[in-house]
């Protein structure tokens, strides 16, 4: 009777987990030198390129989870300087642009993260937790009925047992906490593969991501300091959103 219910549990919650968003985890990202993407440019020998991750394949790939159901676009820049000066990119100052003319300048960090734990993505990692500490009960309920029913006493067992496994399905699950917690852990994740403000300096190859609202964009516009010269200059690349 009570191995039924210990089935019944974990299946119940292996259900509840199957119909979330797969959790956000980065992972090393591969790519080609700029000058082999159709949108790239160059200025005194900086080339650039912008790529748009916009296929649920690559998405998954790289983030580990389809941050379209977050409503947020990531999009890779690639850069290397086979000149001989110094360049800065301020994030903040890339814009995807749409067709009519419209510009959405690229999310912080805390805004991305904020828009993954609100997401689906961000349910799956609560369910988790949640999930932990159920199984945590259900699975040391199982144990202590086992032991009560050696020692004489069924009920008693699976009490004690599911406060013990409550108590440990708490320590890898809700512990982490439910709230704040989680947007931080996503902050961290997308921290490891971001752009943020960069210099490049001569003979670097650098790559990493901004993050936009999802929109059909057809441009992405950037301003590029030449920190040598001191001189500033707007790049406006042609892009195609899928999906």
């Amino acid at each position: 009777m009570h191995h039924s219910k210990l089935i019944l549990s974990v299946a119940l919650i292996t259900v509840i987990l199957s119909g979330c968003a797969a959790p956000l985890k980065t992972d090393t990202v591969s790519f080609n030198s700029p000058s082999s993407y159709q949108n790239k440019q160059e200025i005194d020998g900086l080339q650039i390129a912008v790529v748009p991750i916009d296929s649920l394949e690559k998405s998954k790939e790289i983030f580990g989870t389809d941050l379209k159901a977050a409503n947020v676009l990531p999009v890779h820049l690639i850069v290397q300087n086979n000149g001989s000066k110094e360049f800065e990119i301020n994030h903040q100052q890339i814009f995807g642009v749409t067709s009519d003319g419209k510009y959405t300048v690229a999310y912080t960090l805390n805004k991305t993260a904020e828009h993954v734990r609100k997401s689906s993505i961000g349910s799956t990692a609560v369910a988790g937790a949640v999930a932990g500490t159920l199984a945590g009960a259900a699975i040391g309920a199982g144990i202590g009925a086992g032991v009560g029913y050696a020692g004489g006493n069924v009920s008693q067992g699976a009490a004690t047992g599911a406060i013990i496994g409550g108590a440990s399905g708490a320590a890898v699950g809700t512990a982490e906490g439910l709230s704040d917690s989680f947007t931080v852990k996503f902050k961290q994740e997308l921290a490891n593969l971001a752009f943020e403000d960069r210099v490049i300096f001569p003979g670097d190859i650098q790559q990493g991501f901004i993050y936009l609202k999802w929109d059909h964009y057809n441009k992405i516009r950037m301003k590029v300091l030449n920190i040598t010269n001191n001189k500033i200059q707007e790049l406006m690349f042609d892009v195609s959103v899928m999906r």
